[in-house]
């Protein structure tokens, strides 16, 4: 659920950087004392102010905090490959580590399996430091259509799948793409702590959860990682990211530029009802506040949507996707933004305004 789209630039031939990045030592899980010292960290970063440039994933994988979504690298309703010539998507894929970025994002269904193998052929062997995200979970058969599957025995194809296509013998992050109603919890969650006693999985996540859901979970798995819908106007799981903060979990949010609404792109939609007059209205003003915020800046309002993200909660990871070596640049080049306190007052008021 990370795809960030925008009209493609001209593709940039592929890159063959050294990916110099380090990786912390192996572990097989992170410890009471890790995940408490994670959450202590978060509260005290937030509390102090400013964007923490760094997260302890799992309380083991040292992870920079802007990613990449390969949702951007599959075609619309995440069916099939977005550019015709993989060469394209190989590209951005190298260009983004090349460029400093430590945490890649994709999913088993992205195509389906179209993302995961193209992650393996622009990045295989991983070099140190790389940390791979995948998700199992849902099935998809057409464009925008797909169905939960979380039976153990779909979960363990499913990974023993993913393994394959990324060419790895242990998934760093494997999360759960939606809880399956109609299998309980345990045996969705048990699944996965028995695919990381396997050493296939090194850290369990979740997709699309609640407060409570979380913390039931929390008994049951230890839980690295959450994936839900978020951005400065779009705030419903804020309780799901205190819990994050709290215990230090990572929040990975999905549609982080409001699929392209924040950054006067395809996500912009047309009010044709009172509801939707309120929430254009609602838009307007996010927009005209980005902007002039931008204008000071020198920044497009994309960047200041993701470095609002990045100074909110040291516990978000934000993972934008795209097709296009310039709009990674500019994604990229949000961690460089500082926003004023007066600043971060104004956006965050919009969360009051999109209510």
């Amino acid at each position: 659920m990370d795809a960030q789209t925008t009209s493609d630039a001209a593709a940039d031939p592929e890159l063959t950087g050294e990916h110099g990045v380090q990786r912390e030592p192996y572990a097989t899980g992170p410890t009471a004392a890790a995940g408490e010292a994670g959450a202590r960290a978060a509260v005290g970063a937030r509390a102090a102010g400013g964007a923490r440039p760094d997260f302890s994933l799992g309380g083991t994988l040292t992870v920079g905090r802007l990613g990449f979504g390969t949702g951007g690298l599959v075609g619309a309703g995440y069916w099939g490959p977005r550019h015709a010539d993989p060469a394209r998507s190989l590209a951005v894929l190298r260009r983004a580590v090349d460029r400093g970025v430590t945490l890649i994002d994709t999913a088993d269904n992205y195509g389906p399996d179209v993302a995961e193998e193209l992650v393996a052929r622009a990045l295989h062997p991983y070099p140190e430091g790389l940390v791979i995200a995948t998700k199992g979970g849902v099935v998809r058969t057409g464009p925008d259509v797909w169905h939960v599957a979380g039976r153990p025995e779909d979960l363990r194809a499913m990974c023993d799948a993913s393994l394959r296509r990324l060419r790895t013998d242990t998934i760093d992050l494997y999360q759960l793409h939606r809880l399956d109603p109609d299998v309980p919890m345990a045996e969705q969650l048990g699944t996965l702590v028995e695919l990381q006693q396997a050493g296939k999985v090194r850290h369990i996540g979740l997709d699309s959860i609640g407060a409570a859901e979380l913390a039931r979970a929390r008994e049951l798995a230890p839980i690295a990682s959450v994936q839900n819908r978020y951005n400065v106007l779009d705030r419903a799981s804020e309780d799901v990211l205190e819990l994050c903060e709290r215990t230090g979990t990572a929040f990975l949010p999905w549609f982080p530029l409001g699929h392209g609404a924040l950054a006067g792109g395809p996500g912009t939609r047309t009010a044709t009802s009172a509801s939707a007059s309120a929430s254009a209205s609602a838009s307007t003003t996010a927009t005209d506040a980005l902007t002039t915020i931008a204008a000071a800046h020198g920044a497009t309002t994309g960047q200041i949507a993701l470095a609002w993200l990045l100074h909110h909660s040291p516990a978000l990871l934000p993972t934008p996707g795209t097709g296009s070596p310039d709009h990674l640049d500019e994604n990229l080049a949000a961690t460089r933004i500082s926003l004023a306190d007066e600043e971060l007052s104004q956006l965050d008021a919009l969360a009051t305004v999109a209510d």
